[in-house]
């Protein structure tokens, strides 16, 4: 089967298009468009004609590279910006209408387990607990689990769109702006302490988005980074090389700087600040990237419906 999955973020849209097997897929075509949906942190908001038109625009252009490619099944599911709008009903209304697309709202747990599926198939973390990483626009998702099991998941409303507009941090970024967003983060990370601290986990994954454009900026700058199809290794070191590199940039410099794609520019700094709380906080040891998160997780789950014995435990 070839399947085509949509993964409709708050940021970015991003388009998978695979062959499903028994036993394992192949990817023929991936891409990502920013749409940058917009989100408020305290309230439910909405999707304005403006990033409603982009979002047809967006799936239009996702559409023509499915037709071309022949995929058998589309499956396109939105996140926090759509799952939490006040007019989200008008959104896949139209969706449906212009674009005959059906767009499934998943909850933030469903969110959470299928990019842990992505990343227990993307690194073999054997019996020891991992702490997995997902940074989105509008939410962010922590798992920990192991090769065989989910300990303890949950996605948290701590997006960095919704953290920007919470914190509106300057431009180059002060020192008394990471204090006000390691405080607003001790408050809203609490759940995420408890069970850090019963499972001790010492290895962090970074999924996809934010983490790939952190190897490319240590590619760019500081080393070759040795790389599987699927997922790399970084040394805490580099990352903080990079780090200390872009803390003092303006958005204007960063838009230059060396492996950073410009729709990430805007929030890079507020999603390096919150890897490096959570690296001190949780005294994490070692820092792995899997290149797969939820579309891949998508393809995953309908391989193992065919499939049972293909991976889920």
């Amino acid at each position: 089967m070839r399947l085509a999955v949509i993964d409709m973020g708050t940021n970015t849209f991003n388009l998978l298009i695979a062959d499903c097997f028994s036993n394992y897929f192949s990817v023929l075509y991936s891409d990502k468009y920013s749409v940058k949906l917009g989100q408020r942190l305290r309230d439910k908001h909405i999707i304005s004609e403006y990033r409603l038109n982009k979002i047809i625009q967006t799936l239009s252009a996702f559409l023509n590279e499915i037709k071309k490619h022949s995929a058998h099944k589309i499956i396109a599911v939105a996140t926090s910006s759509i799952r939490t709008a006040q007019n989200q009903n008008e959104v896949l209304m139209t969706i449906k209408e212009k674009l005959n697309i059906d767009v499934q709202v998943i909850d933030g747990e469903r969110e959470a387990q299928l990019i842990c599926y992505a990343n227990q198939y993307a690194i073999k973390m054997g019996a020891e607990p991992h702490l997995i990483m997902d940074i989105g626009g509008g939410s962010t998702e922590f798992v920990i689990a192991n090769q065989y099991q989910v300990f303890w998941k949950h996605s948290f409303l701590l997006g960095m769109a919704r953290l920007i507009d919470e914190i509106k941090p300057n431009d180059p970024i002060h020192s008394s702006d990471i204090d006000l967003i390691y405080n607003y983060l001790d408050k809203m990370l609490y759940p995420l302490k408890e069970s850090v601290n019963k499972y001790y986990p010492k290895n962090l994954i970074g999924s996809s988005g934010v983490f790939d454009s952190i190897v490319e900026m240590i590619d760019a700058n500081i080393r070759a980074v040795k790389k599987s199809n699927s997922a790399c290794e970084i040394s805490i070191n580099d990352f903080y090389t990079i780090y200390n590199q872009l803390i003092p940039l303006s958005y204007e410099e960063r838009l230059k700087f060396k492996g950073l794609i410009p729709m990430r520019a805007d929030m890079i700094v507020v999603s390096l600040v919150l890897i490096d709380y959570v690296l001190k906080k949780y005294s994490i040891e070692k820092i792995k990237i899997s290149f797969y998160s939820l579309k891949e997780g998508v393809v995953i789950e309908e391989i193992n419906k065919v499939n049972p014995d293909f991976f889920l435990y």
